[in-house]
């Protein structure tokens, strides 16, 4: 690179960061422009939205998301999954408290995993509970939530109000760990399973992988920085999953149902109403077109978000 262009890429990057900082408290739609732009050296498409991640973000700043932010809180959607009459698929939970500095970790047991309702890569498992380090827990409890989601264009996050719950450790000896499958749901009817194995804990790290609802590789679908040499088994209880995902996602344009199966139990995950904060670049644009095909956007209920930064800033 020249000179020249290396100024003026510095240039750009240091106006770029300070308007991102400026965006993130008072023009949330054009951080989530800009943030595209980043993966995708491209606008997003406002008026005629045609790919999944432009019709998620459309959704997200078009539409009302009231429910979204109740069933994306990790601790409240569990009313919702008893409503639905799946309650055996809720993971047991310990406790739950408003603040992280009320977590009674005395009354945990030895094994265990802490997470903010309104995190995502947050959580704190715990193997030992008689050797933690609790303000360090407290700590990165605390440094999560609402506060990030500003700085990613999520606005739906800011209004669920945090708490923290504490909930079983789920185990496994598979070799590939723990394996999410997540449903793409549109309109209540399941699309495709993506697949994460070999998980590394805390982090959105893994091996991904992308199937169709009779568990067929949809290898060309996965683009070429995602795609890896990992093959997950069929699940025992794909059909299970299916069926639960579509009661789930009845009545939303478009969510992703996350499930685990262990020991052949399928336990419920969460809801993501959006996947990779509407930037996810681990599809071709293939395949971002035909997901974004199966959501039918209806303008005539357009109306434009507020941006509120709430009390739930903590």
């Amino acid at each position: 690179m020249s000179a020249f262009k290396k100024i003026k890429e510095s240039i750009y990057w240091k106006f770029r960061n300070r308007y991102v900082r400026w965006a993130q408290y008072h023009n949330p739609r054009k951080l989530a422009d800009i943030l595209y732009r980043d993966v995708f050296h491209r606008w997003i498409n406002w008026k005629d939205p045609k790919t999944l991640n432009e019709k998620i973000n459309w959704l997200a700043f078009y539409t009302d998301t009231s429910l979204w932010s109740l069933y994306t809180d990790k601790y409240r959607v569990r009313e919702y999954v008893k409503s639905k009459g799946l309650e055996h698929l809720l993971v047991p939970i310990y406790g739950k408290w408003d603040k992280a500095e009320d977590i009674d970790f005395e009354s945990l047991p030895s094994k265990y995993v802490l997470k903010p309702n309104n995190g995502n890569s947050d959580i704190v498992i715990v193997t030992d509970n008689a050797t933690i380090d609790k303000e360090a827990i407290i700590k990165r409890l605390n440094g999560g939530g609402a506060r990030k989601f500003i700085s990613s264009a999520q606005p739906h996050y800011l209004s669920i109000e945090p708490c923290f719950i504490a909930e079983q450790l789920l185990e496994t000896n598979h070799p590939l760990g723990i394996i999410d499958y997540k449903i793409k749901v549109f309109n209540g009817k399941p699309f495709c399973i993506g697949t994460w194995a070999n998980r590394i804990p805390m982090t959105n790290t893994g091996d991904f992988g992308l199937y169709d609802l009779n568990w067929n590789p949809l290898t060309n679908w996965i683009s070429e920085k995602a795609r890896n040499g990992t093959h997950i088994p069929k699940p025992k209880n794909l059909e299970k999953m299916i069926e639960y995902a579509a009661i789930l996602g009845d009545g939303f344009e478009q969510v992703r149902v996350d499930f685990y199966e262990i020991d052949g139990k399928v336990y419920f995950g969460e809801l993501t109403f959006t996947s990779a904060a509407g930037r996810d670049d681990d599809y071709t644009e293939e395949a971002l077109l035909e997901m974004g095909n199966q959501i039918q956007l209806d303008y005539s209920k357009k109306c434009k978000r507020k941006w509120e930064l709430n009390s739930y800033m903590y």
